[in-house]
């Protein structure tokens, strides 16, 4: 939230180990209840959270009413939506969001850190004892990030035996004379 005066106030919690805005997409409804300014030595000491750094320069998370609206906007492959909202239906959720890096939709109850991040291919699902479940889609591919398959696994292919280079066609080496 910005203050009164248009500005942002840099704020730390009680653990006093980072400066955050008011509207900082990781603290929790406790962290966020306990927020206090910060000292000039915490100002000079302390670093910025990186979300919050993104929020003062300009970069705003983008929100919505409702999952399915974001999952149209990010967007995710229509194949996955349904069972992205069978895993919705068993969360709480009262806020949905896209970061401003548009990589994924976060979704949380009511002031609370997010409980559950829809990527494209996979959805993660914030354990009550810490870690997440990664529940995968079915347009999920693990390994390449660009979706290319590489068409020549499993081709065996000729090697120099000096200079271990791959052979033309002709089976002498172009790099060595080997």
């Amino acid at each position: 939230m910005v203050d009164v005066d248009g500005s942002y106030a840099l704020l730390v919690t009680r653990d006093q180990t980072m400066l955050h805005t008011r509207d900082c997409p990781h603290l929790g409804a406790a962290a966020r209840s306990s927020l206090v300014p910060a000292s000039a030595d915490q100002l000079e000491l302390l670093a910025m959270c990186s979300s919050c750094r993104d929020i003062l320069d300009g970069a705003r998370r983008r929100t919505f009413a409702t999952l399915d609206a974001a999952l149209e906007a990010l967007p995710v492959p229509v194949e996955n939506r349904a069972r992205m909202r069978q895993i919705a239906a068993g969360l709480t959720i009262a806020q949905v969001w896209i970061p401003p890096s548009g990589s994924y939709i976060a979704v949380a109850a009511e002031g609370q850190a997010a409980s559950a991040y829809f990527n494209k291919g996979f959805v993660d699902v914030r354990r009550e004892a810490g870690g997440y479940d990664r529940h995968e889609m079915p347009s999920y591919r693990s390994g390449s990030r660009s979706g290319v398959r590489d068409s020549s696994a499993g081709v065996q292919v000729a090697l120099c035996p000096s200079c271990f280079m791959q052979l033309p066609a002709n089976g002498a080496c172009d790099a060595c004379d080997g």
